[in-house]
């Protein structure tokens, strides 16, 4: 049973193009080799949606794969992100001059806030470095006494402002997780002139699509009043996409219905999950491995699937061939396999596999 080979997206003025409905996943931990070798073997096996990111250090790679493959720039599809340092205005067009540069392309397809969180950046914003052992000098941020990556408050989403983040002056202790909606907390905050708000950066966004360097914009890891707030500044250039993570056992049921409602594309990291400390991997859960033996499938083959069904883009990575191919070819379950799957789901947030909140001292999903 087949599915949509492509999703549709809009993009400026009420245009719309077509994403293919499976994308290959560019980051992995450790050295940068694996890259071009898995990614030449994804585009040779029939990829054309690359999922990519200034902050992967991978760009180089990934370039050299798309030459060597032969294919016209035309048939792909390409994201990339920009990492926190990067989201102060004058700043967001660097990161993807950066992009453009290492990857040896003209545009990408789509251009995304990697997080809704900003960072303080260095002098050296426009020659920063990104490799899997870069240090924050290399990075272009700047950091506190105690090497702490410094967050910018200013140009954080309004909700993460409000929420804390770095606010040693006002309280006293550093990185206080503190619920947003403190009435308390708003007034100490903005008396403190600390008042955040993703709009200006959001704003520069929408200029780079009119410049060619990308045919659209949106966001990653951004929660729905993350979005809302950005919403009213969307006549003419639509969040496109919201890159997040979702899979069986964290669903994020309430977001995608949310940007469903919207026309807000979903693209799905970790789609096969991470690790959790117990050991245990979705990868290796008994449900997810009898559906495919039951339908002749790998198992990421199966989550892939899974996640098309739901009218989500999984951006699934492997090093392995064998299973570069498998996990393009989704197709459509049987609705009880797709049910016996779907009843995985955790309770909250104990899915998460990527949560920098203890990291920049921050609650990223409110």
């Amino acid at each position: 049973m087949s599915l949509p080979e492509t999703f549709p997206m809009k993009i400026a003025n009420g245009a719309t193009i077509d994403v293919p409905v499976v994308g290959f996943g560019t980051w992995a931990a450790g050295g940068t080799g694996w890259c071009k070798e898995a990614t030449l073997a994804a585009l040779k096996a029939g990829y054309r949606h690359l999922d990519c990111a200034w902050k992967y250090g991978v760009d180089e790679e990934i370039g050299a794969a798309i030459r060597e493959s032969g294919i016209p720039r035309s048939e792909l599809f390409i994201t990339s992100k920009f990492w926190p340092q990067f989201a102060a205005p004058e700043n967001v067009e660097k990161c993807l001059d950066l992009v453009l540069k290492n990857m040896g392309v003209e545009y990408v397809d789509l251009y995304l806030a990697h997080w809704p969180l900003a960072l303080k950046a260095k002098k050296n914003i426009a020659t920063a470095k990104a490799y899997p052992k870069a240090t924050t000098d290399e990075l272009a941020i700047q950091t506190d006494e105690k090497g702490k990556e410094t967050v910018d408050l200013g140009h954080c989403a309004m909700n993460i402002a409000e929420a804390g983040g770095e606010l040693t002056a006002i309280f006293g202790c550093k990185y206080p997780l503190i619920s947003a909606g403190s009435k308390w907390l708003t007034s100490a905050l903005h008396g403190a002139g600390a008042k955040g708000s993703f709009v200006p950066t959001w704003q520069t966004m929408i200029e780079l699509v009119a410049t060619g360097k990308c045919r659209a914009v949106g966001v990653s890891n951004f929660s729905i009043p993350q979005i809302q707030e950005l919403m009213p500044f969307t006549s003419h250039v639509p969040i496109s996409c919201n890159q997040i993570e979702a899979h069986p056992w964290l669903p994020n049921d309430e977001l995608l219905s949310f940007m469903k409602h919207h026309d807000i594309l979903a693209t799905v990291y970790s789609p096969f999950a991470g690790q959790k400390e117990s050991g245990d991997m979705l990868l290796e859960d008994r449900t997810v491995k009898d559906v495919a033996r039951k339908n002749n499938m790998g198992v990421g083959q199966v989550l892939q699937s899974w996640a098309v069904m739901r009218d989500t883009i999984p951006l699934g990575k492997s090093q392995n061939s064998e299973r570069i191919k498998a996990n393009l070819a989704v197709r459509k379950l049987p609705q009880a396999d797709f049910d016996a799957i779907t009843n995985l789901k955790l309770n909250g947030d104990e899915g998460r596999t990527i949560d920098l909140s203890e990291y920049w001292g921050v609650k990223l999903f409110v």
